[in-house]
């Protein structure tokens, strides 16, 4: 079995809907899906990616390590592997200079606990808990760096290349690229948030993914180093911070840390760490008109090769009571959650763009038809839940399949809030309603 045909069977196995908390073993694992055949599972065991292969490192374990496998680098052979990721080597690679970095600036520290999270580290971040050694490979050769504060996820990552036995060069596209990346950082317009340059790059299509994520972890990678930092809040070439620095963010509505967090366009890149880094490397700006013909093709990249190499799914069985047109009030639809599981919710309303659903009571091993609808709401413990979706009518595994239904009876009345939800998202929280389906 090739590279992109583990990555392939693997993205399956991974989907949010297959993943689930095994309440006796205490772990977090994936379930495997029916249409992933033991031939499949027999060469992905060969490989040795076989999904659910969980370890429990220690923090001393994890940080000797780290200083181990990153020794075998320098600074140079990082920044080479980084630029290298950006393009013609896999993500993975990126993940060799922030680990480097790391390594270098972060002292010997016994686990001290973070106050309100005693299984995480304040120094480095380390938690406490069982990993996914093929989740892990899986997510740094199609996502990008692990997030700040995994020590674990670097480790992991480093053995990963350690085991190739290469360290990439990067091409002159490879360059181009990490160039090209500079120039739209410094180029965009006074005041511009990591959001606003994020779709800049994504607009620019530089990564090979078509993935907004694949951008922010780059951006993250960059701010970690000290190429997007603020003197308030600097990245590892300037200095050691601690997992609790670098936890903090301007206000609850950032989900990235510091320093991307803090940082602005105003603030420009930080040109001394970017030559303390790079400092062999040309990284003065581009014409980005004047793209070169990269030297791997996209379709030839490991992403472009799985971005190709799509799994068909199957198509869901005609719904007759449907009826035609957009979501209206008396509409039910059928979600489903993951294969063999089925629930369905109840259109109370629309607003604007917005349907105002909620949870039917009922569990289906195949789409339901408009016979097996059940007339009760299904609450979460709590009472009962409702959100405004929007997509209802454009999602996979979305399906009308009754209209102008009466809408069941209630002994007490709507909850006074709402809460919003894509139509994809609402079956990620079906657990709320539905716990034996986490």
């Amino acid at each position: 079995m090739d590279l992109i045909e583990q990555l392939r069977i693997l993205r399956q196995i991974y989907r949010h809907e297959n993943a689930y908390y095994d309440s006796e073993k205490a772990l977090h694992l994936h379930r495997i899906p029916a249409d992933i055949s033991a031939d499949e599972l027999e060469a992905l065991g060969q490989a040795g990616r076989m999904p659910n292969q969980m370890s429990s490192p220690g923090h001393d374990e994890i940080w000797d390590a780290m200083y181990a496998l990153a020794d075998t680098w320098t600074l140079s052979q990082a920044a080479d592997a980084f630029i290298a990721g950006l393009w013609t080597a896999p993500f993975l690679w990126q993940s060799a200079l922030t680990a480097k970095l790391l390594s270098l600036v972060t002292p010997r520290h016994a686990f001290t606990p973070y106050q309100g999270s005693a299984d995480t580290c304040i120094i480095c971040g380390f938690r406490k808990k069982a990993v996914d050694s093929t989740l892990l490979w899986y997510n740094r050769m199609t996502g990008g760096i692990p997030l700040d504060g995994d020590p674990t996820g670097y480790v992991f990552a480093l053995r990963e290349m350690a085991q190739s036995g290469l360290k990439p060069t990067p091409t002159s596209y490879d360059l181009w690229t990490f160039r090209a990346v500079l120039t739209v950082i410094r180029h965009m317009p006074p005041k511009s948030r990591y959001s606003k340059v994020r779709d800049s790059l994504h607009r620019e299509k530089l990564l090979p993914a078509s993935q907004k994520a694949n951008v922010c972890s780059l951006l993250e990678a960059l701010a970690l180093a000290g190429i997007l930092d603020t003197p308030d809040h600097p990245g590892m070439a300037a200095r050691f911070t601690t997992y609790q620095e670098r936890d903090s963010r301007p206000s609850v509505k950032v989900e990235v840390q510091a320093p991307l967090a803090w940082w602005d366009s105003s603030m420009g890149v930080n040109e001394t760490a970017l030559g303390k880094i790079f400092g062999e490397t040309d990284c003065s700006s581009v014409s980005l008109t004047d793209r070169p013909v990269p030297a791997l093709p996209l379709s030839q990249t490991v992403t472009g090769c799985l971005q190709s190499r799509k799994t068909p799914r199957k198509r869901l069985p005609s719904a007759p009571d449907a009826g035609k047109g957009p979501v209206r009030a008396g509409d039910v639809y059928a979600i489903r959650i993951r294969d063999g599981v089925w629930v369905t919710a109840y259109c109370h309303r629309t607003e604007e763009k917005y349907a105002v659903m909620e949870y039917l009571d009922g569990i289906f091993s195949e789409m339901p038809g408009k016979s097996q609808i059940v007339g009760e709401y299904r609450p979460r413990s709590s009472g009962r839940w409702l959100a405004k979706t929007s997509g209802m009518d454009r999602t996979a595994g979305v399906k009308r399949i009754a209209r102008d239904i009466p809408a069941p009876r209630a002994e007490q009345a709507e909850p006074d809030s709402i809460s919003f939800a894509t139509a994809d998202s609402l079956k990620n929280l079906a657990w709320w309603c539905f716990p034996g389906l986490s």
